[in-house]
Order: structure tokens, then sequence, then C-alpha cells
């Protein structure tokens, strides 16, 4: 992501005592960021950074009753801070592996500065712990209670926005509202505070924005919120109520229904026309060729007969095999729930399934607007496979009937006057 061609940063004189190292990392973070920062940045910024480290501060002092243990002390609040500070400083080096990369900076800093061992390694400590959410120390429970107070409590729905808009800036990742809440739900629900001071004001806040935040996702499975493909364009199907109104919908899919049975139905009847037709004259010509030897009698009809007799047989055949049921499956024996629920309305697709796995798959169908809307879509799809197969047997029926019945007449009469 951002490239550093090297960690080099520049001595300083080293402080006069420690207390004094706070402002000196301060100076140092933003310089750090007005050489590095990138505007892509929208949420791990500079402000972000400062944010955390007045948190830090404000909850070390302030005075919470019946707690006089709260009392912390000086060097414990120097080291969360200093750790506030650095902690987003990784975010400048590489986006993908931020925590290696600020403890790096922060050993770097720390040494040229002779900051004290014991120390030294509280500061590496609350960086890792920063990233675990797990605190052993004061000094990481401070840490952690700002990070988590600043980024769950008051300004949460403000502020987390900019987080995702970072992520696609940056990392390219396109999250759909409805998995983008979600994440956001279990990240609130995972969040715990250390300190009384964030306990008293932090926790209240934090179960409001939980509440807010499942309702939120509720509110998405309700509406059919959409979910993006891995290359970021919107999956089949999904969304669709929120940008077209249901009535529109349902007239649609029932308008095309009703227009493919009644096709359906034209096709079977055109074809029973010419099965009967057919039939009847190639039984009534089949009698007159055995009457009183006609092939000996009238020679000259024989010709015509024969044609008459092939290309009226041929046009029953493609009127039979318009008409003749057959019975398709998508969803052979065998197949997954999880597949065969894409395909389940049409009979023939869910015949081989046990009651147990159609129920199932039923149940995910009715749960799921996507598969809904799939099912009807596919099914219509195979509805004018099916449709286009019959109206093509049906074509080549009637036009080897017209054909046979030309050439029969244009026969019969060249026969007769030549």
């Amino acid at each position: 992501m951002f490239e550093i061609e090297k960690e080099n940063f520049s001595e300083k004189p080293m402080a006069e005592t420690n207390g004094q190292i706070v402002n000196r990392c301060a100076d140092f973070v933003l310089e750090l960021f007005n050489e590095k920062a990138d505007s892509r940045l929208t949420f791990h910024n500079y402000q972000h950074t400062t944010g955390i480290v007045a948190l830090v501060e404000k909850i070390a002092h302030s005075p919470i009753p019946d707690h006089a243990s709260q009392n912390i002390s000086k060097s414990s609040i120097e080291i969360a801070q200093l750790a506030a500070w650095l902690r987003n400083t990784g975010y400048l080096i590489d986006y993908n592996n931020p925590q290696d990369r600020s403890i790096h900076i922060a050993k770097e800093f720390l040494s040229q500065n002779n900051y004290p061992t014991a120390n030294f390694e509280k500061v590496i400590n609350c960086l890792v712990a920063s990233a675990s959410n797990r605190a052993s120390t004061i000094e990481e429970q401070l840490l952690l209670d700002a990070i988590n107070g600043y980024h769950y409590t008051s300004d949460y729905f403000q502020q987390h926005p900019l987080l995702r808009l970072e992520w696609e800036l940056i990392q390219n990742k396109k999250i759909s509202t409805l998995d983008w809440n979600q994440i956001q739900l279990q990240y609130l629900l995972k969040t715990k505070f250390f300190t009384p001071y964030a306990k008293l004001n932090f926790e209240p806040v934090l179960a409001n924005n939980i509440f807010t935040q499942k309702n939120k996702v509720q509110k998405n499975l309700r509406t059919g919120e959409v979910s993006m493909e891995e290359d970021g364009s919107l999956r089949k199907f999904q969304g669709l109520e929120r940008k077209l109104p249901s009535d529109a919908t349902q007239t649609f899919f029932r308008t095309n229904y009703r227009n493919h049975i009644n096709l359906s139905a034209i096709a079977d009847n055109k074809a029973n026309i010419m099965i009967s037709v057919n039939a009847i004259l190639i039984s009534v010509l089949i009698s007159l060729l055995t009457y009183q030897n006609i092939a000996e009698t009238r020679p000259m009809v024989l010709l015509p007969v024969v044609i008459f007799l092939f290309t009226g047989l041929v046009s029953l055949i493609f009127a039979v095999l318009s008409i003749r049921p057959k019975v398709t499956s998508l969803n052979p024996e065998g197949t997954q729930t999880e597949i065969a629920k894409r395909n389940i309305i049409f009979f023939g697709n869910f015949v081989h399934m046990k009651l147990e796995e159609y129920e199932s798959a039923m149940d995910a169908m009715f749960r799921d607007g996507e598969l809904i809307y799939g099912n009807m879509v596919r099914d219509l799809y195979f509805l004018g496979k099916v449709l286009d197969k019959k109206y093509r047997y049906l074509t080549l029926s009637y036009n080897t009937f017209m054909i046979g019945f030309v050439a029969t007449v244009v026969t019969f009469l060249v026969a007769i006057f030549m």
C-alpha cells in the first residue's frame, strides 16, 4: 500500500525529563503524518490519533465517586499516551500490516530518545494489546478504553462511514450495506471497557449503539438489502423491492406466467389439429389404396397418394413431438440442497428430493428475496425454452403438411392432364 524507502527518524536531543517525551512524540507523529499522510486515510488520520490521546488523559484524570483507586500514576498515563500517539503511524507505511509497522516505529523513536527500558516494553505491550482487545495492565486498559470509547460511543454513527470509505479507497473493498452493518454489529458486541470511568460513561452509550445497530441489520434483512459479488458488482435480484414496487414485480411475473401458459395451450391445440387432420387423411388414403386394387385400376393416382402419405406422416410426427410431454430435471437425484434450492418451482426439479430436503429448500427460498426472484426468473426462462421447442416442431409440422398438400395436388393434376 503505502511505501517508505527506509524508516530513518531524525535524531533529536534527548528530553530533559520523561514527561517531556510525550510532547516530543506528538511533534514526531505530526511530522510523520505531514510527510507520509494520504488523503485516502479518512478514518485513521491525525485527528483520529489526537482524539484517542485526549481521551486517554480524560479517562485517567476524571474523578470517579467511590473509586479512590482510580488515581493513576503519571508514568502509566505517559506510557498510554505514547502508545496512543504511535498507534496509527503504521497505517502510513503499510495499511495491511499496521501493527508491526507501528511497533517498529515506536522502537525506533523510543530508542533514539533513550526511553527507560521498563517503560519501553510497556509501550510496546500497549500497542500489541490494542489489536487483541485484551488488557492486563493499567496502561493497556487506559489505551483500549480510549480507543473503544472513541470508536464505539458518542460519535460512532458519524465516524464509521469514514472507515468504510477508507476500506473502499485503499483496499478496494466493496462492502454492501447489509454486510457492513453485520460486521460493525460484531465489533460492537466484542467491545468491552476496563476502567471505572469508561464503564460508567461509555458502556450505556455502547448498549444504545448495539441496539440501534441491531435494528439496522434487521431492517436490511427485511428490505432485502443487497450484497456484492467479489468484483464489486451487485448480485442478481437483490434489493429490487427498494427500487421497484412489489405490485409491479407481481404484475410482471403474473403476466409472463399467464402468457407462457396461454402460448403453451395454443401450441397444444394447433398440434392436436394437425394430428387429427393427418391421422384422418392417412387412414382414408390407406383404405383407398387397398380398395379394389386401385393400383391397377387407377395407376395415375398412386404417386400423389404416396406423396401425401409420406408428407402427412412426417407432419404428424412433428405434431406429436410438439405435444408430447417431457419432464426435464435440473436437480438430479443426489443434488445438494444448497444447489437444488435455486430451481424448485417446477415439479420435475424437486420430484427426486426427500420431503425434508424440499421443505428446507422452500424455507430458505421464502426467507431470501434473491432466491425467490431467481427461482421465478429461471422458471420463466425454462418455460420459454419449452415453448421454443414446441413452436419449432409445430412450424415444421405445418410447413411439411403445406408442402406435402401442394405437391400432392400438383402431382395429381399432372397425372390427370398429361
